[in-house]
């Protein structure tokens, strides 16, 4: 019966031994005096088969067939990692990396098959605790390398080493995070975004690959009694097909792990330590080669019958990248929300961007993203814009945001040639858990909508006289779950609004009954929660840029009567300008207007739920509006 990965986990903690589907008969091919042999990568080029392995005496060595050694770096080396085909300084070059145990410096080598030679291309530094392991991992799209290690002390830790898109060699870090003690192997599949790293006494561990996603830890292969593999972990190989190969050498035994299908194992046969595994599949069936610690040697052998799984492949999604970002908010944690747009009439370029610190209160950022101002007024949520407000006596443009310390409204004058912002007055409603909210203005006044989390919709028209503000509630209505972000089209009349779980909602903007219209629902393209929402127009054409939080997208409809599907995108890492990809996003806004040299065509602002290289406390990006033009007209 097929089975899913959790399926899977759940058949393989059942505990008790297994007995072994078949057995794999090894043969000595290769074996030096004093090897002390370790890691070993079987693969292919120009029809001949070759090894890589790395030895504690020798070095890191090329073997051909007849086992001659091709290529060697010398040093004492255990570790290895490879990546086939980088292009580097115009040549296609293979990526070999390992820890010098001597001098505890990471060496990146190319492996250049013209000559072929084994050339040192760059060291890291030696790190604060002892690196145990390490593997690559290659970007889906973008083409960068990351290099993942885990510490003695075990943490894990992200680098990028290579950039895909400028073709050169880089050292960036991205992130720590805790991984296991005793750390025997890690590998990274690009296909389906996953880092496998063996803990020896314990079992497998299956981590998110990519940067942008929280590092939580699923079983994938367990030992007994929590599962069925036998004595020790101390090896893992990784087939095309995504099928995840563990060694253990106490067991002899070699076992298999694919989402699609049941475990499958193997006794071992022809060696006593099997330490170290490499595979490799190809139309002749799969190929393997061992070291096995007791003949300090190299075996092989063939899987002939092996049933090649079905290879996963990430949904392929358009990416822009961000041209600066926020100062981080203060705390770590969930705490950056919301964004909106304050646009200087007199001098475009110095607009500003408001944001919500759930924490804190309003934060104001230049374009740049230097914090130039912060009002400490409450757990603030959502905030929005909308000019030519009249309070005191003065012409302000006036900001809202929903407060959820006191379940109010929060509003706020912007000072319409200096850009400052002074908190007003908080309105109180009468909801109970204030959340989303969003404003509109026509020729009968302002007003703001804001919503509690139980569905309830409340809109207030915001009048001001001499003296002080004044709200009136002009009108409630309700979706059935949590919804969250909204925006109001001011030219059309249309309020467009997210119910968080389940879609897109459109209805009458103006203060009158109107009829709810579900215009979008969650599924294969819009991936609940359903988030922040934003209007760009630039005359009679206008769109809905929508977050799409479930796998970190954004989603274009049109805002005609069909509410047109226009397409999606990403805000992936930009390694020349330092700034790294967007993840899980809250709230986000949006304008068409010239904000000068730098986003002529407007600018798209977006909360970063996770802000990494390095790791910091959320943000918010901001993206030249004609990156995304580019990918939507594509």
């Amino acid at each position: 019966m097929k089975k899913t990965l959790s399926a899977l986990i759940l058949t393989i903690t059942a505990g008790g031994a297994y007995a072994a589907d078949a057995v794999i008969q090894a043969l000595p091919f290769y074996q030096a005096d004093k090897l002390e042999g370790q890691q070993v990568q079987p693969l292919v080029r120009d029809n001949g088969q070759y090894w890589l392995i790395s030895s504690e005496s020798r070095g890191l060595l090329l073997l051909d067939e007849q086992q001659q050694v091709r290529a060697r770096f010398a040093g004492n080396f255990e570790t290895l990692a490879w990546q086939p085909s980088v292009k580097l300084n115009g040549k296609l070059v293979d990526i070999v990396v390992s820890i010098d145990n001597e001098s505890a410096t990471t060496k990146l080598l190319a492996l250049d098959w013209q000559t072929p030679e084994l050339r040192l291309l760059q060291d890291l530094p030696a790190d604060e605790a002892q690196l145990e392991t390490l593997c690559l991992y290659a970007h889906p799209q973008s083409g960068h390398l990351s290099l993942f290690s885990v510490d003695v002390q075990g943490m894990a830790h992200e680098r990028i080493i290579y950039d895909g898109q400028r073709q050169q060699l880089v050292n960036v870090k991205v992130r720590d995070f805790p991984g296991v003690l005793n750390a025997k192997d890690c590998v990274a599949d690009s296909a389906s975004a996953s880092l496998y790293i063996a803990e020896e006494s314990v079992g497998v561990w299956r981590y998110p690959a990519s940067m942008e996603a929280d590092p939580v830890r699923e079983p994938v292969a367990m030992l007994s009694p929590f599962g069925d593999i036998q004595g020790e972990i101390t090896d893992l190989a990784l087939l095309d097909d995504g099928t995840l190969l563990v060694v253990s050498p106490k067991a002899r035994s070699l076992s298999a792990y694919r989402t699609d299908t049941d475990a499958r194992h193997w006794q071992l046969k022809g060696m006593d330590e099997p330490e170290a595994l490499g595979a490799q599949l190809d139309s002749e069936g799969l190929t393997l080669t061992f070291y096995d610690e007791s003949q300090d040697a190299y075996l092989a052998a063939k899987v002939a019958d092996y049933q090649a799984g079905n290879t996963s492949k990430q949904e392929w999604i358009a990416n822009v990248s961000s041209s600066a970002q926020t100062t981080p908010v203060a705390r770590f944690g969930d705490a950056a929300d919301d964004p909106a747009i304050w646009f200087n009439r007199q001098a475009p370029a110095q607009s500003r961007i408001l944001g919500t610190d759930k924490r804190v209160g309003l934060m104001v950022y230049e374009l740049d993203g230097t914090l130039v101002q912060q009002l400490p007024v409450g757990r603030l949520n959502n905030v929005d814009i909308r000019g030519d407000f009249v309070v005191g006596g003065n012409r302000v443009d006036l900001a809202a945001a929903s407060n959820r310390t006191n379940n109010s409204i929060s509003l706020f004058a912007i000072d319409p040639e200096s850009g400052g912002v002074s908190h007003l007055q908080d309105i109180a409603t009468d909801l109970n858990e204030v959340y989303g909210l969003c404003m509109y203005q026509s020729k009968t006044g302002h007003y703001v909508f804001i919503n509690d989390t139980d569905g309830r919709f409340a809109q207030y028209r915001i009048e001001g006289d001499k003296h002080h503000l004044s709200a009136t509630l002009v009108r409630e209505f309700a979706v059935s779950s949590q919804p969250e972000g909204c925006v109001a089209d001011d030219t059309t009349g249309v309020l467009y609004l997210g119910e968080e779980a389940k879609g897109i909602w459109r209805t009458q903007a103006e203060p009158q009954p109107a009829v709810l219209e579900q215009v979008a629902h969650t599924g294969d393209l819009l991936h609940a929660d359903v988030e922040g929402m934003g209007i760009y127009r630039n005359g009679n054409d206008a769109m809905l840029i929508v977050s799409s939080q479930g796998n970190d997208s954004y989603l274009a409809f049109g805002l005609d009567q069909q509410f047109s599907y226009l397409g999606r995108f990403r805000i992936a890492l930009d390694l020349q300008s330092g700034v790294d990809g967007v993840s899980e996003t809250d709230g986000l806004e949006v304008t068409s207007a010239n904000l000068g040299a730098d986003y002529p065509a407007g600018l798209l602002v977006v909360q970063d739920g996770r802000n990494r290289m390095p790791i910091a406390p959320q943000n918010f990006k901001l993206v030249d509006w004609r990156q995304v033009t580019a990918v939507l007209e594509n």
